[in-house]
């Protein structure tokens, strides 16, 4: 603790009241002779091991700091409040899509001395667009969960898509279809032929409407436009300049959540999307049954793993497939996610020491270890200077709970992280391995081998155009955040709110209905107050990005 008290035990016990757990001292230093710092970071995982992970001993060894990790048990909001409410800071903390709070509560110090003094490999990651880091004040209060190193992208698969069952391409002879119209055409031809698929109901489609995980529906008329993971609006290049427009009231909702009644009108649409839950989304997927959905690859990924070590042929394939009339731009540009991050409070006692260890984690030395582990146990380098692993070294790599908790990535993985699609210095290695060419070839399954020599494709990225780089001086959207309690998050709260109760009465609408509908929805939007300067919100706070990044 920060204080030092006789009766230790009496202030334990005061302190478990108060915020729920306890800190171990602020920079002290252990019998190892280690730095050591208090962390909390906002990602629930098993504690810590005692005897330590490969990894974490190799960070300890080489930056001369022991952590003391705290996690978040049940909702992290809450655990946030605590923490502010108890007032006693750790020395580092990571909130994730909590972080503002801990700024409004003046939990962090601002980083802008110790970047220009220590920053040695923030300045080298950072660079130009340092400034992109910078809140409201023009202060920078942490650093990023992930940020791109350069400019290259390497990666092999794709960030979101239309995802089509591998099985319906295979059946029409591999097709690309035009656009979406043409692919739901296929997907009802198919459903028909085939109405039961291993006993289960074939649906056409779904969509995700479940909580936080619920963009799959709500996105559908920005993503299927055209446009990539922006979130929170559909941004064009008009006229010279970048223009954000909210999406949900649009022609381009008409068409989308049009299209989609029209495979429900056919029968085939997934009706308990709107009231399943992520497990039971998930485990509906996995019974190869739902033809075509949209979503984001992360959020299935374990469920594609399934499908595929199967061996058959109902594992997904991402489609640059967009509606009638739209050009596809599903990837957006490498671009940093500045709303999460580590910072340092207000209550570290050596805010130096602390600072120069997480400017030790923004190395390349570092980068290369959690992601790659240790030469010639985890990894080789060939005479051309190109990392691979061996057989084996895949196999232990893929065993989840041994790379997260016996080599110890889990706790590093999200903390000063190069984006996973960048690459080295080199401008030959992957960040992540995964996206190293050899290992992605290495590891395909024989029926992944066949869709992708099928449509002449190396990888899944090569479905999907290359990302604009412009978009770089403001992407994704989606970090934005609105001020909590202000007219345009009142504003936007209303806009979910009338979104969630129509959406489902527009898919589902009789023949006939849907235009009725759709107007009771557009009236509804109208008479929300602040609509209009919630729409220009986010394009004031683009304008501000750009100009940041001096794009």
């Amino acid at each position: 603790m920060k204080k030092i008290f006789k009766n230790i035990t009496v202030i334990v016990i005061l302190l478990v009241i108060t915020t729920g757990f306890v800190y171990a001292g602020n920079n002290a230093t252990n019998k190892s002779g280690l730095k050591k710092y208090s962390i909390f970071l906002g990602r629930p995982m098993e504690d810590y091991p005692v005897d330590g992970t490969k990894l974490g001993d190799w960070i300890e060894q080489k930056s001369g700091v022991k952590l003391d990790f705290e996690f978040p048990v049940g909702d992290l909001k809450q655990k946030v409040g605590l923490i502010i409410a108890g007032g006693d800071y750790p020395d580092m903390m990571d909130g994730r899509n909590e972080n503002r709070s801990f700024l409004d509560a003046g939990a962090f110090i601002p980083l802008n001395d110790l970047i220009e003094e220590y920053g040695v490999n923030a300045k080298k990651l950072y660079g130009k667009r340092l400034q992109m880091l910078e809140q409201e004040d023009g202060n920078i209060y942490w650093f990023p969960q992930l940020f791109p190193y350069g400019d290259k992208v390497q990666t092999t698969t794709e960030a979101h898509g239309l995802y089509i069952q591998k099985a319906v391409l295979k059946e029409f002879g591999w097709p690309m279809p035009k656009n979406l119209e043409e692919a739901v055409d296929m997907l009802i031809q198919y459903a028909k032929k085939y109405p039961e698929i291993k006993g289960n109901k074939t649906y056409a489609f779904t969509a995700l409407a479940w909580g936080w995980r619920e963009f799959p529906l709500m996105n559908a008329p920005s993503i299927l436009s055209g446009h990539p993971n922006d979130g929170s609006a559909s941004v064009d290049w008009v006229d010279g300049r970048w223009v954000a427009t909210q999406f949900y009231d649009t022609k381009e909702a008409y068409k989308i959540y049009k299209i989609y009644n029209k495979i429900y009108q056919a029968g085939l649409y997934d009706t308990e999307s709107f009231v399943m839950d992520y497990d039971q989304y998930l485990a509906k997927l996995s019974t190869g049954s739902i033809l075509a959905f949209y979503d984001q690859r992360w959020q299935f990924e374990k469920v594609q793993k399934l499908l595929t070590d199967q061996g058959e042929n109902r594992f997904y394939v991402a489609m640059p497939i967009v509606m009638d009339g739209y050009t596809e731009e599903y990837e957006g540009p490498l671009s940093p996610q500045v709303s999460e991050g580590v910072g340092i409070t207000v209550d570290c006692k050596d805010p130096v020491g602390a600072f120069k260890y997480l400017d030790f984690l923004l190395s390349e030395e570092v980068q290369i270890q959690k992601q790659w582990g240790f030469l010639h146990e985890d990894y080789e380098i060939d005479d051309k200077g190109y990392f691979y692993r061996t057989p084996e070294q895949i196999a232990q790599w893929d065993n989840q709970k041994w790379r997260e908790y016996t080599f110890g990535q889990r706790y590093w993985i999200e903390m000063c992280g190069w984006d996973h699609n960048s690459m080295y210095s080199d401008g030959k290695n992957a960040v992540n391995a995964n996206n190293q060419p050899n290992l992605f070839f290495a590891k395909l399954k024989e029926t992944e081998k066949e869709a992708l020599d099928a449509y002449g494709k190396k990888t899944w990225f090569d479905f999907f155009k290359k990302p604009d780089m412009r978009r770089a001086s403001y992407f994704p959207m989606w970090t934005i955040k609105i001020p909590t309690g202000s007219d345009i998050n009142i504003a936007h709260e209303k806009i979910l709110e009338v979104r969630r109760k129509y959406t489902p009465r527009l898919i589902m609408a009789k023949e006939g209905e849907y235009d009725k509908i759709w107007k009771e929805y557009t009236d509804e939007c109208n008479k929300i107050p602040n609509k209009k300067k919630h729409e220009e919100f986010f394009q004031i706070q683009m304008d501000k990005r750009i100009e940041k990044a001096g794009f």
